[in-house]
């Protein structure tokens, strides 16, 4: 079960995907996205991807507020509740989270998250509180390598900048560093979206043998549906009506 949450967060987290590039913002602020989220031919969950309404100012500096909420629904939430609360603040010059939030509750656990990014010590400092062990904990994770974001940052790169045919990024999840890459493998110009092939680093979950993909708009680059082809199964993030 644990696996299975590992995969849920991961293809939550894969919602947006990309490099640094020009800058060329292409949503409003308020904005609200719905996915569902299928395990096969079952919808297992529900998720909303939001822009606040306002910015919000942090060291003189526009930030914007993204927020990320995902819940199981059905058969799942009877034996196997999650629910994710995920929120970064976003530097509107630079498209870098200033510091991220993420709560945690599952049927036997729940936790917290808080990320303070720092740019100039390239670090990352971490502070978790487990709930039911009433416990804190304080830890610096170094980003050792060239540029990369959180799981929210990347929505904002992938929405403000024209993707290349190949793109890669270092994606920071849950205290670790995965090295993506995505391909362009196919457009259609009648549905006016592209298809992109996810290449996933050699890591059990992800066999190579099965194929992950990403269908982004054209005009908007919106996430209109993710395959995450895994070892349990292949699990799926659809833009609702």
């Amino acid at each position: 079960m644990k696996t299975f949450f590992t995969n849920l967060i991961l293809l939550a987290s894969l919602i947006g995907y990309s490099q640094e590039h020009v800058h060329d913002i292409r949503f409003i602020l308020g904005e609200k996205l719905d996915y569902k989220i299928k395990y096969g031919w079952f919808k297992i969950g529900e998720a909303r991807i939001s822009v606040d309404s306002k910015m919000h100012p942090i060291d003189q500096v526009a930030h914007y507020r993204v927020s990320f909420n995902l819940k199981t629904v059905g058969w799942l939430k009877i034996f196997a509740n999650l629910d994710l609360d995920f929120e970064s603040f976003i530097n509107s010059r630079t498209l870098q989270p200033h510091h991220a939030k993420r709560i945690t509750i599952s049927s036997k656990k729940s936790n917290s998250q808080f990320d303070e990014f720092d740019y100039e010590a390239d670090s990352i400092m971490v502070r978790t509180y487990h709930k039911e062990k009433d416990e804190y904990k304080l830890s610096s994770f170094l980003r050792k390598g060239p540029h990369f974001t959180d799981a929210l940052g990347t929505y904002f790169y992938t929405r403000s900048t024209k993707l290349a045919i190949r793109e890669q990024t270092r994606l920071y999840i849950a205290n670790r560093i995965y090295h993506f890459r995505m391909n362009l493998e196919d457009t259609n110009s009648k549905k006016n979206s592209s298809y992109y092939k996810l290449i996933f680093p050699p890591i059990k979950q992800f066999p190579r043998e099965k194929k992950s993909y990403a269908i982004l708009s054209n005009n908007l680059n919106i996430p209109l549906e993710i395959k995450l082809a895994t070892n349990n199964g292949n699990f799926f993030f659809i833009l609702a009506d």
